[in-house]
């Protein structure tokens, strides 16, 4: 990666992670990618959205990211965190472009909510969730460049377990209002309440007027609220929902395509699979035949594993 030294071996020690579940608690982490992110002048990306956390650290440059609808500046040094299903897109100003490194990585049980465990790991995957439309200080990188690929695996897990400690941290400070409430935030409520809905009831049929009837609030109200809080629509985060339950189902069990969909709200199959298709960004059969794959591989030792370095490619964010 010529040019890049103060993120090259960084990067290399972080692909050495990847797919290497790493205890956290009771959470299960997986770093999904460890990727070079460069991109040329008037760069820039129409608004998408992904299911995993994406943190991107800009090394040259800068860029701008709109996040739920409010945009940000990024310089270089900086980074941003962005969480799953918000929908956000990216930009150059004239003639400016921009080089770093992009992780992504999710939690394994999670399932569009608090996850199962302690209040506190619940609490930690439900604050990661939460929309923060800035750039993060300069230093909140610093331990992830400190990192070099002929570490022990075991120091590497250890190191990026007590970065996204310390991130977290960072992002519940973030959190916290300036003056305590005086009583329960209206919004906060309607949102929670919404999700307990979701939840609950992925499996029905659905409406969002349904919801909004049982929480004696318009529909305009609801969606509005919902979406300011969590940047989806409320059916876009039932879908979500969906498919992390059909993913548990496609990993757990051997039930056909068709019972999968019934056990997750859709009676249509061919519907199921273009939705997951548009979440999960693979087909279901994919998924299933990916993770069933992944079971099957033998376990390297560690002089085996510390030979297969990924190799180091420019990809878009």
């Amino acid at each position: 990666m010529p040019g890049n030294p103060a993120y090259e071996e960084a990067l290399l020690a972080l692909q050495r992670l990847m797919m290497k579940p790493i205890r956290i608690g009771g959470l299960t982490l997986v770093l999904l990618d460890a990727l070079s992110a460069e991109h040329d002048e008037n760069w820039s990306h129409p608004p998408h959205r992904h299911p995993w956390y994406e943190f991107n650290y800009v090394s040259e440059g800068g860029l701008y990211t709109t996040s739920a609808g409010e945009e940000f500046r990024i310089e270089a040094g900086q980074s941003y965190l962005i969480p799953p299903g918000v929908v956000h897109g990216h930009r150059h100003r004239s003639c400016e472009s921009d080089d770093g490194f992009c992780l992504r990585w999710q939690f394994a049980h999670e399932r569009g909510e608090a996850a199962d465990g302690t209040a506190e790991e619940a609490e930690l995957v439900r604050c990661f969730s939460a929309v923060r439309p800035y750039a993060l200080k300069a230093e909140t990188a610093s331990p992830l460049l400190a990192l070099r690929p002929e570490t022990s695996l075991l120091s590497l897990q250890t190191a990026f377990a007590q970065w996204i400690a310390g991130l977290y941290e960072a992002w519940r400070a973030g959190a916290v209002p300036s003056a305590a409430p005086a009583s329960p935030d209206h919004a906060d409520t309607l949102v929670r309440q919404t999700m307990l809905f979701l939840n609950a009831y992925y499996a029905n049929e659905l409406r969002v007027q349904d919801i909004a009837n049982a929480l004696h609030v318009s529909y305009r109200t609801l969606a509005r609220l919902f979406r300011k809080a969590t940047g989806l629509t409320v059916v876009e985060k039932l879908n979500d929902i969906r498919i992390q339950q059909a993913k548990k189902l496609l990993i757990e069990t051997d039930m056909p395509m068709r019972q999968i969909a019934l056990a997750v709200g859709m009676k249509n199959e061919f519907y199921f699979s273009r939705l997951f298709r548009a979440v999960a960004m693979t087909t279901p059969s994919e998924f299933r035949a990916h993770r069933s794959e992944a079971r099957r591989l033998p376990v390297l030792g560690p002089e085996e594993e510390s030979k297969d370095f990924l190799p180091v490619a420019k990809q878009e964010r």
